[in-house]
């Protein structure tokens, strides 16, 4: 990792240094590790995102034609630490949507989300560490290239719980995380329980194998015409740290069961830079 907060980690905290490495190259769609950053620290993740997804038949003229959506976004994450347990951040996602029906196609293209973000540090130590979050985002709808399903209008805030810990330092070094929110959607759509889970290994010091999953739970309070799905994704992925400032990460994500949704899958390469 970077100069800034790995360097630290490694010399003074070891065996914390491998969960911090693999919770913060999670690029989508949860970001932050329960290791807060120091103060002046910054990172900069940004990644290149291709999803497609299946819609099945529709009636077009009369006509049962297959369908499909596809999206390449792009989006800029940052991380800066303001004290030592208080670390604020935010992402914006800008991508192009295409949505085929038989020959006809719509496209569209814009700024997807944007979310703010602060998180205090509650605990840490050698092992593990905990934190808090909360966060305000506002989504859009298909005219700035998000999926149909998810369109949603207004602002959303999200309170968070996070844990990291170390679980084993040789031969290899291996590490989990996980981070449960709840999200109110001040629109029609609906709120929702949020849960994202790491596990991570790492053979060297520049190779880390990680395991996500993330699951999105409506709690089905949403008014008419409101968004309403469940989702569960899991996205495996390789990280090679190139330098101690930059790493590059590869992998898929891949959404496994859902509801009111057309699951799809996601390709993505992403690059972090760390100050």
């Amino acid at each position: 990792m970077g100069t800034g907060r790995e360097k630290s980690l490694l010399a003074r905290r070891p065996a914390a240094a491998p969960v911090a490495i693999a919770a913060l190259t999670i690029m989508q769609p949860a970001y932050a590790s329960a290791w807060s950053r120091d103060a002046g620290e910054l990172m900069i993740i940004s990644r290149a995102d291709y999803f497609t997804s299946d819609i099945g038949e529709i009636s077009v003229g009369g006509a049962d034609v297959g369908g499909s959506f596809e999206r390449i976004e792009s989006n800029t994450y940052v991380e800066y630490g303001v004290t030592k347990g208080l670390t604020l951040g935010g992402k914006v996602f800008y991508g192009t949507s295409w949505l085929t029906r038989g020959t006809e196609v719509e496209s569209a293209s814009g700024f997807t989300e944007f979310e703010g973000f602060a998180q205090q540090q509650v605990f840490r130590n050698d092992r593990h560490a905990g934190a808090v979050k909360i966060a305000a985002g506002v989504p859009s709808g298909f005219e700035a290239g998000a999926r149909t399903a998810l369109q949603s209008e207004g602002v959303d805030l999200e309170f968070s719980l996070l844990y990291g810990r170390s679980v084993t330092f040789r031969p290899i070094k291996t590490f989990a995380a996980a981070e449960v929110g709840v999200r109110k959607r001040f629109s029609d759509s609906a709120d929702q329980i949020r849960f994202l889970t790491t596990v991570g290994v790492e053979p060297s010091e520049r190779w880390t194998f990680l395991f996500d999953t993330y699951s999105v739970k409506s709690l089905r309070n949403d008014a008419t015409d409101g968004a309403d799905f469940d989702v569960v994704k899991i996205q495996p992925s390789l990280v090679w740290r190139a330098t101690r400032r930059f790493s590059f990460q590869a992998g898929v994500s891949e959404e496994i069961t859902g509801r009111n949704l057309d699951l799809g899958t996601t390709y993505f390469l992403g690059l972090r830079t760390q100050f």
